[in-house]
Formats: structure tokens, C-alpha cells, sequence
């Protein structure tokens, strides 16, 4: 039996520094997460202290930003619909002055050929006014001058005459 004693006191000295050491990994353990868990509250402590004015501050400018941004934003609408509508009058007025022109050159090119085509009917006009009295004029001139011719043609042949009567 001494053995078996001798056995149960050496399972039981063998458990025993089995449960020592695993208190002492157990009680490493605690520090360890203690020691973190310090750390943590402390960063926790820190980024409350820098980030909490900071998400303030942004707050405030966020909300004294956005109803400007709003009022920016409702001016931008009403610019763009009153440009689209100016834009929109421009063009009817272009298209309008564009037709007005149009027909203004048209009455200007009605005008300019009318004036011309009475010109030309007036030059027609005026050249058979003075051509034709020049052409009885010139008639008249050729008929003179025919008869002056003749007339001289017979002096010298009268005086050839005259001559061939002296021979005789």
C-alpha cells in the first residue's frame, strides 16, 4: 500500500503544480486584459477629448452652411430658368428680325428690279426716241447731200458742156 500512497501523493503533487501553473497563466492573463482594457479607456478618454469639439465644430458649420447652400442652390435654379427664358426670347426675336429681313430684302429686291427693268425700258424708250428722228435726220442729211452732190455735178458737167460747145 505504500506504493499506492506513495502514487497518490505524487498524481496529487503533479495536479497540483498542473492547477499553480494554470492559475498563474490564468492570473498573466488578467493582467494582460487589464492592461489593455486601461490602455483602450485611456485612447477612448483622448479621442473623445479631440473628437468630440471637432464633430461640434463640424456640426455647427454644417448647420450654418446648408441653408445657404440652399439658398445657393434655389438662386442657381431660378438663374438657369430665367437664362433658359432669355435665351428663349433672343431667339424668338432673332428668328423674328431674321423673317423681317428677309422680307425687307425681298420688298428691296422687288424695288431694284422694278427700277431696273424701267430703266431699261426707259433706255429702250429713249434710244428709239432719238434714233429714229437721228435716222430721218440722217435721211434728210443724205438726201441734202445727195442733191448738194448732184447739183455740183452738174455745174462742172454744164460748164463741160460749155467747153465742148467752144470747139465746136
Amino acid at each position: 500500500m505504500q506504493m499506492t500512497q506513495t502514487i497518490f501523493i505524487i498524481f496529487t503533487a503533479v495536479t497540483s503544480i498542473g492547477v499553480l501553473i494554470q492559475a498563474g497563466v490564468l492570473l498573466g492573463m488578467y493582467f494582460a486584459v487589464k492592461k489593455t482594457t486601461d490602455e483602450a479607456r485611456e485612447l477612448s478618454s483622448q479621442l473623445k477629448q479631440h473628437l468630440v469639439p471637432t464633430l461640434s465644430a463640424a456640426r455647427s458649420v454644417i448647420e450654418d452652411v446648408s441653408p445657404k447652400i440652399k439658398i445657393a442652390t434655389a438662386n442657381l435654379v431660378e438663374a438657369s430658368n430665367t437664362l433658359r427664358s432669355q435665351a428663349e426670347q433672343i431667339n424668338k426675336t432673332v428668328t423674328e428680325v431674321a423673317g423681317m429681313a428677309q422680307t425687307q430684302v425681298s420688298r428691296v429686291d422687288d424695288m431694284a428690279t422694278a427700277v431696273l427693268d424701267g430703266l431699261t425700258q426707259a433706255t429702250a424708250a429713249v434710244q428709239h426716241g432719238i434714233s429714229s428722228p437721228l435716222k430721218q435726220v440722217s435721211g434728210v442729211l443724205h438726201g441734202l447731200r445727195a442733191g448738194f452732190e448732184t447739183f455740183r455735178s452738174k455745174k462742172p458737167s454744164h460748164h463741160a458742156d460749155e467747153d465742148a460747145s467752144h470747139f465746136v
